[in-house]
């Protein structure tokens, strides 16, 4: 880590900053905002723990914005249905798997994720500070701290592999066996993070509501302890007893009683899931919150650069496409397909690249380009052949005066869908593929797709894994699943020099199975070592 970062981490576990209230509903939000705070004041009390326990969840939202996308594209772009945007490919070179250690992406997201870490074990060891003498009162608060910061150990293991555990505060620059720790093996990070979820599940409630809304829950731990068995179980660990775990634990979640005592459901509308008047509803297991007013500039920046030019604001981006190939998985009934992807949609906002108000943008298949009706001309560009708009997000425009990244919309992380398509891939892999068809079908009957027939294991776990692109594509979920899976040399041999921009794509090497660690935390590091092939 460069060293002058270091120092900025260290200040952020001795003094909490920027303690903003994110935990609630947007209309119940306080914001409390603060400086420079030492722990002495910090923890001074359960109410000085409260809000150092909210920094932790902020520090997910907070306005280093780019790296959101960067996730997005790192999450997101390597698989055979990925391509260029309207305005091109920012998701190179990573679409096309021509990025190296020193490509940018690599080092916000890592430095998003050691802040959340820094900022959670600042709460972990200081929390009994704050309630003497009754220092199990501190316990729920430790608890989230350790799921916040197991979740981001779980984005760090699935893109990194192997990374420096540090689990405790850094609190000078003689903690040099944290500041300098070297890479734990990728078994040692996965018990860690299920040493955090063990913890935190007997002790947090069952579920939030009110005030507390958005807080993570005994609902939220068992959600990710499956996930994480499901992805233990697939490659590299390879570990296939944890099928049965990853069954175990999300069944707790599934059936009408498990569902009221968790809180959870699937809505009957898929749209709403992602309405901001319908943020953090019962599909929704995690999500973090984002919000614009005068103090907090910063959105959610994925709107901006996902949404096809003048989809609500005129201004869009569009640095990221998907194929027409992705488009026809959906049969025309399903209604996520218009709702994942944009296929047409009437331009808003200032005249842009030959479109004026009210346009009719419609994507044509057989140029690869959106065309605009009135003109009869390629929409932007015609220079370059792109893909179909992502449009899984809250369609609405910004805030008068927001900047461009000042979406309101939250980062939704894990929805219950994506427990029962995890629990239904669970049982098919533990040998119920009777008992696993069902769940599948409740994900099919709400997008109103016709239900499935398999019932062979091989079918049914092909028609399981369609599913979760279906269904969970755009949510921090596909480039993972192909690794854990191990068909990422069949994705990228599916895929067709035409996707790409201006270069070629990179043909597949096991070193692709894993990013690079960035370069900079090498250089500042001397124990860190590069993952094979890089």
């Amino acid at each position: 880590m460069h060293l002058t970062n270091m120092k900025i981490h260290i200040k952020l576990s001795a003094m909490l900053l920027a303690l903003l209230g994110v935990t609630s509903c947007k209309d119940n939000l306080e914001e409390s905002p603060y400086s420079s705070l030492g722990k002495d004041v910090a923890f001074k009390d359960e109410d000085g723990l409260n809000q150092a326990t909210i920094g932790v969840y902020q520090a997910w939202t907070t306005t280093d914005h780019s790296d959101i996308f960067n996730r997005f594209i790192l999450a997101e772009s390597g698989h055979r249905y990925a391509t260029a945007g309207i305005l091109g490919s920012g998701a190179d070179p990573y679409y096309r798997f021509g990025h190296n250690a020193v490509s940018g992406a690599f080092e916000s997201v890592w430095t998003r994720f050691y802040k959340i870490i820094y900022r959670a074990n600042t709460v972990i060891d200081n929390a009994k500070m704050a309630v003497p003498g009754e220092e199990e009162e501190a316990d729920p608060y430790i608890a989230e701290a350790r799921v916040l910061r197991a979740y981001a150990y779980f984005n760090l293991v699935r893109l990194f592999g192997g990374v420096p555990l540090i689990l405790r505060e850094v609190k000078s620059f003689e903690d040099e066996d944290l500041i300098f720790a070297g890479k734990a093996t990728e078994a040692e990070v996965y018990d860690a993070i299920l040493a955090d979820l063990t913890f935190a599940e007997t002790i947090l409630p069952d579920s939030r509501g009110g005030a507390e809304l958005g807080r993570v829950s005994a609902g939220t731990v068992k959600a990710l302890m499956g996930k994480v068995y499901l992805t233990m179980a697939g490659k590299p660990l390879n570990r296939t007893e944890n099928y049965q775990k990853a069954a175990a634990k999300l069944s707790e979640l599934v059936g009408a009683a498990n569902e009221e005592t968790y809180d959870m459901e699937l809505l009957p509308n898929f749209a709403d899931v992602f309405a901001i008047a319908n943020e953090r509803n019962r599909e929704i297991v995690l999500s973090f919150g984002y919000f614009v007013n005068p103090s907090n500039q910063n959105g959610n920046i994925l709107p901006f650069h996902l949404f096809p030019s003048g989809l609500v604001n005129g201004d869009e981006q569009t640095n990221y496409g998907l194929t027409y190939d992705f488009y026809k998985l959906y049969e025309k009934t399903d209604t996520r397909r218009d709702f994942t992807l944009v296929s047409k949609y009437a331009f808003t906002g200032g005249a842009r690249a030959g479109a004026q108000e009210g346009d009719s943008i419609v994507y044509d298949a057989a140029s690869s380009h959106y065309m605009n009706l009135r003109t009869k001309q390629p929409f932007a560009h015609d220079d370059f052949k792109y893909g179909i708009a992502f449009g899984k997000l809250a369609r609405e425009a910004r805030a008068p005066g927001a900047p461009v990244q000042g979406y309101n919309a939250d980062l939704i992380e894990l929805r219950f869908s994506d427990v029962l398509l995890m629990l239904a891939e669970a049982l098919v892999e533990t040998g119920k593929p009777a008992e696993a068809l069902p769940l599948l079908n409740r994900v099919r009957a709400r997008a109103k797709a016709a239900p499935s027939k398999a019932t062979a294991v091989p079918a049914l776990r092909a028609a399981i894994r369609n599913e979760r692109r279906l269904e969970l594509s755009g949510e921090f979920n596909t480039v993972f699943d192909i690794r854990r899976w191990g068909t990422l040399q069949e994705e990228i041999g599916a895929m067709s020099e035409d996707q790409i921009v201006d270069n070629i794509l990179i043909p597949y090497t096991p070193r692709l199975e894993l990013y690079p660690i960035p370069q900079s935390q090498l250089d500042a590091n001397p124990n860190l070592r590069q993952n094979d092939g890089w």
